[in-house]
């Protein structure tokens, strides 16, 4: 529920969401490290045969290729583990640092860490808000809400701007069209 006057932030599955973009890349270095741990002593005998020319690999090569596999499996586990945690605290601060704030005559929007943007909407000036819902929005559980408002004096932007919450959660997005 918003109360009228206090900061609000985009909700908990926006969290989430913010979350599941910054720590890709970490996952998928830990899944991989998965994949290297469970199939590297064969792919070091796979390597040492193929390094033999064809022959059967001594116990000493395939021992060696067996270490450097393990040793880079443990370096991408590990830098997984910092990516996922980085992700976090980057998606953590992402998410505090985005505040909308609905008033007695305007919405509010604060975000950004080093660079802050703060806009402020008069009610009057807002025409049309249109919440989309993609595939990937619903499976989350959120919305992005557009607002149109007028006031833009750029003839190409045929006197409209817009304003943008991506992602909001649907239920927020909701609250604030009616």
């Amino acid at each position: 529920m918003i109360t009228l006057g206090q900061p609000q932030h985009l909700g908990q599955r926006t969290f989430m969401l913010f979350i599941s973009r910054r720590v890709t890349l970490g996952v998928v270095a830990f899944l991989i490290s998965g994949v290297l741990a469970f199939i590297g002593p064969s792919l070091a005998v796979g390597i040492g045969s193929a390094a033999s020319l064809g022959g059967s690999a001594s116990r000493a090569t395939v021992a060696t290729i067996g270490g450097y596999i393990s040793s880079f499996t443990i370096l991408l586990f590990l830098v997984s583990v910092i990516l996922v945690l980085v992700g976090i605290i980057i998606a953590l601060v992402q998410y505090r640092n985005y505040i909308f704030v609905l008033d007695e005559f305007s919405l509010k929007m604060k975000h950004g860490l080093l660079n802050q943007l703060e806009i402020s909407i008069p009610y009057r000036q807002i025409q049309d808000i249109n919440l989309v819902r993609t595939f990937p929005h619903r499976m989350f559980g959120v919305s992005r809400l557009i607002m149109i408002t007028a006031g833009h004096e750029d003839v190409k932007e045929h006197d409209q701007t817009d304003t943008v919450f991506d992602p909001i959660d649907a239920d927020l997005a909701e609250e604030i069209k009616t």
